[in-house]
């Protein structure tokens, strides 16, 4: 919810300014639109194969999804897996499987329930966790490469007004257009702006946070799953899976 409310509280706050300056029609201008978010668009999909760009709208709609969940309940169940391993046997956690909901540790116990080496577990985990980054980098890399491209369609904009203007300064009441016809050239720009500074940058600021969250997360999976195989007793588990995070979200039992 946080994203959803930053971008309704700026576009408020700067509706209001608006309106106290004299109202939106002079900010509402379609050829500025065209120019700025068509230019971003055919810009990205010429830096980038056109597949990745569509999946980017996908990518949008994580950023408005619930946040992602603290990373103690894997400090938990870490410690709940690693007690029951000890008290019976790693052929044990099987049942557990069923109710594990996560992808990574769903597999991680899996290949350590069908009994494979902890350093083909920690290849395959990690292999894993280098595709998730890399898929991740691609909605972050193509929205940050819109918010540097945004002011500069937003140049290109106020330019092709300006032109427009000049064109058309000759004869009576000619002086007269220079002012609004300035500030309709100068829409572009704020466009540009607008769009870089309060939508294209934040986004992917919010994308680079989550993908930092889940990889995080995956160590601390990796890591428990690799003490549980190896038959650590579940308070040492607890007290390095712990070490992973900020005082403040450290969960002991």
């Amino acid at each position: 919810m946080s994203s959803l409310i930053g971008i309704l509280s700026g576009a408020a706050l700067l509706f209001v300014a608006i309106i106290e300056q004299g109202g939106a029609g002079v900010f509402l201008n379609l050829h500025a639109l065209m120019i700025v978010f068509g230019g971003i668009t055919a810009a990205l999909i010429i830096s980038y194969p056109l597949p990745t760009v569509v999946r980017v709208f996908g990518v949008l709609l994580q950023i408005f999804r619930r946040e992602i969940e603290s990373p103690g309940w894997v400090i938990r169940l870490m410690t709940k897996l690693s007690h029951k391993a000890r008290r019976t046997s790693l052929l044990s956690l099987e049942e557990d499987l069923k109710i594990i909901q996560d992808k990574t540790l769903r597999e991680g116990i899996q290949m350590v329930v069908d009994g494979h080496p902890p350093e083909m577990i920690r290849e395959i985990l990690e292999i894993e966790m280098a595709a998730m980054r890399a898929r991740h980098q691609d909605g972050e890399r193509i929205f940050r490469t819109a918010s540097r491209l945004a002011p500069a369609f937003g140049l290109v904009g106020t330019l092709i007004g300006l032109i427009a203007m000049l064109r058309g300064l000759s004869g009576a009441g000619a002086a007269d257009s220079v002012g609004p016809g300035m500030a309709v050239a100068m829409v572009a720009t704020f466009y540009g702006a607008l769009s870089s500074n309060l939508l294209f940058q934040p986004i992917a600021e919010k994308l680079r946070a989550r993908s930092e969250a889940e990889l995080l997360r995956n160590r601390m999976i990796l890591a428990g799953i690799l003490m549980i195989q190896s038959g650590t007793h579940p308070r040492l588990i607890e007290l390095k899976l712990n070490a992973y995070l900020s005082p403040d979200q450290r969960n002991y039992s």
